[in-house]
């Protein structure tokens, strides 16, 4: 049965029906936290139009999705690309989702064994860090990368871990090391995404061709003071512990900033303040710490001060702090030859584009340690991204999802 094929318009619609599912639909702002219920809503809307579409459909134990376009010869590795239909609070609707919506759309491009390889769309699980702490749970998940000790350790703002939440809905936390990819699933695997940045605006380029991606290394830090009466406590006599802590955020700003050069950047973007009371001096404050860049050794010299920041603070507002570390990636090359690759199709079909990195850190980086990997980057509009009011124009949605198209078609042809 041949398939009909799926139009650009249709791809339009598909991308505005997910950006409905939203926790809080009054709000300009996409929430869709990864395993809540609207976000279990959205992936079972993308299984059941992949299965009506006529796709193999399947499902891990950790809920990775896996649509799959059989080629001619099944033997032969797959071709795969794909992201993350999980937000931020109050984020946009085109982080992540717009790869899952791109790839649906190039694989109905093509007929059941139509090429000799398959091609295989994955929407993978859990991929901002908004909800657990840390990123990309479903990219590493298939590469391998468990860690139950500090998975377990990091919680949610209900008090439960990534275990206790796969549970409850029914996926088998105990089987999720089983879930991990053969070296042989996919011969190539390409992602495309919004680029989170102002670099191709600037340039007015349609297209980034990414071959490298920055990674972020995760601290929490929790500062234990004194709560007491916020106008019978002198100065002198007081173990702010909120006031520690803007000390150390202070701090690491400057210590990112000198390191601007290399491109790394650091951020405290979550901070909780206990008993949060105007008249009570904080007891106790819990924040995030989120350093990342392309160079190990500059992202390592601010996690390096921002450790003796933490004595310092500790040492002058005679407080107790404690620093876990969350994660600690290793930046990613991209494949050259897949790259060029791109780059030649760009050339033949006279698409604008630029070479590039990431500064965000996506699926792809986990992907890129077991399979020749790329990335291909749409334009932000102002660079806006993790916000109502991120934006990129359609017609340079269409330029991209073509380009991915293409591409698929070239390394499985």
């Amino acid at each position: 049965m041949t398939r009909e094929l799926f139009s650009t318009n249709e791809m339009k619609v598909l991308f505005e029906k997910l950006a409905s599912f939203t926790s809080y639909p009054e709000n300009k702002g996409v929430t869709r936290l990864a395993y809540t219920p609207i976000d279990q809503s959205a992936h079972q809307y993308m299984i059941d139009i992949m299965q009506k579409a006529g796709f193999i459909v399947r499902q891990d134990a950790v809920g990775n999705i896996f649509c799959r376009l059989p080629g001619k010869n099944l033997d032969l590795p797959a071709v795969g690309t794909g992201s993350h239909l999980d937000t931020v609070p109050n984020g946009g609707a085109y982080d992540g989702t717009l790869g899952v919506v791109a790839g649906f759309y190039a694989l109905m491009q093509f007929q059941p064994q139509q090429l000799s390889r398959s091609l295989e769309l994955v929407i993978f699980r859990a991929e901002e860090s908004s909800r657990f702490g840390f990123s990309c749970i479903g990219s590493k998940v298939l590469l391998g990368k468990v860690d139950r000790e500090k998975w377990s350790l990091n919680r949610d703002d209900d008090g439960r871990n990534f275990f206790d939440v796969l549970d409850s809905l029914g996926y088998p936390s105990q089987d999720i090391e089983q879930c991990q990819l053969t070296d042989d699933t996919y011969s190539a695997f390409i992602e495309m995404h919004i680029e989170q940045g102002r670099r191709l605006e600037l340039a007015g380029k349609p297209v980034g061709i990414v071959n490298g991606i920055a990674a972020p290394t995760r601290f929490q830090v929790q500062v234990t003071g004194h709560a007491d009466h916020s106008g019978a406590t002198p100065m002198y006599q007081r173990h702010d512990a909120l006031v520690a802590s803007a000390a150390i955020i202070s701090d690491l700003n400057r210590a990112a900033c000198r390191e601007a050069v290399w491109g790394t950047v650091g951020t405290i973007g979550k901070l909780n303040v206990y008993p949060n009371s105007m008249n009570v001096i904080p007891g106790e404050v819990n924040f995030l710490v989120d350093i990342r860049g392309i160079e190990s050794e500059s992202i390592a010299r601010v996690a390096n001060h921002l450790k003796n920041s933490i004595k310092k603070s500790e040492q002058d507002n005679d407080v107790s702090i404690q620093l876990r570390e969350i994660s600690a990636e290793a930046p990613v090359k991209l494949d050259s030859n897949i790259c060029h690759l791109i780059e030649q199709l760009c050339i033949e079909h006279n698409i604008d584009y630029m070479t590039m990195l990431s500064g965000a850190g996506h699926d792809s980086m986990n992907l890129a340690q077991r399979f020749p990997t790329a990335m291909i980057f749409t334009p932000s509009k102002e660079g806006i991204s993790h916000h109502p009011d991120e934006f990129t124009d359609f017609d340079n949605i269409i330029v991209a999802a073509n380009l991915l198209k293409d591409t698929l078609y070239a390394l499985a042809k």
